[in-house]
């Protein structure tokens, strides 16, 4: 018999009855499984160093040395981030760092449940057949839909990517590298370390510059140069 997919869970918490209260919680919600239960973000990082990604990671805040929210400033985490917290100021950081949904202690089984469906959302956006047509990214609190024939560029700004369409920019934090894994290959390509451009849109090929439709100039490294003309020239 085929074992059901179940969607994976971590605990970070450094108090052993929130961390009870959470895996109770898992446990009785079906297709959820705890796969770790961390104390603070040095396991945390541990972890993820050395076992596949979990979905979902239940993440506190307030813990010894490195809060929660530092952590996942500092490191790109692919997994639907839920914040388990006591205290509820920390909310507008948390929702700046795109994490699925902020959950205050005690935390209700109802509303934890509602924590599931968010980040379950988030990652059928991230795992979806239909990412060629369309992307799903976090950008002021909501989740936005993006079809990628009318992404023009994408622009990396450290751990942001500004994303240029044909009517709208639209900033989301993910690195560029990330985001790249979601679109369609051959149509996205980079030609510089802080670029990415849609192909379908490119008017012009220069020595050291590309020229969107609509006349905006883009830098081209000479390192990607040769692998741009080339895809160009399958398309």
């Amino acid at each position: 018999m085929t074992e059901t997919p179940q969607t994976t869970c971590a605990i970070v918490d450094d108090e052993a009855m929130a961390r009870y209260g959470i895996r109770s919680y898992i446990c009785k919600t079906p297709g959820l499984k705890c796969v770790a239960e961390l104390r603070d973000a040095f396991e945390l990082e541990n972890y993820l160093d050395h076992n596949p990604t979990p979905d979902i990671i239940f993440l506190d805040i307030q813990m010894p040395e490195i809060s929660g929210l530092d952590f996942i400033a500092s490191r790109t985490v692919e997994s639907a981030i839920i914040v388990v917290s006591a205290y509820e100021e920390y909310a507008i950081r948390g929702f700046e760092l795109n994490v699925c949904d902020y959950l205050l202690k005690p935390v209700s089984y109802p509303r934890f449940t509602q924590a599931i469906e968010k980040a379950e959302q988030y990652l059928a956006y991230r795992k979806g057949p239909n990412r060629d047509k369309a992307i799903y990214v976090r950008a002021e609190k909501v989740y936005r839909r993006i079809r990628t024939e009318t992404i023009l560029y994408l622009e990396s700004i450290e751990n942001y990517v500004r994303i240029h369409t044909v009517t709208e920019r639209i900033m989301t934090r993910i690195t560029l590298k990330e985001l790249i894994a979601t679109l369609p290959p051959n149509m996205f390509i980079r030609i510089h370390k802080s670029y990415v451009v849609n192909l379908t849109m490119v008017s012009e090929i220069r020595r050291s510059s590309v020229v969107m439709e609509g006349g905006e100039e883009l830098p081209m490294s000479r390192r990607y140069r040769e692998d741009v003309v080339r895809v160009a020239g399958e398309c």
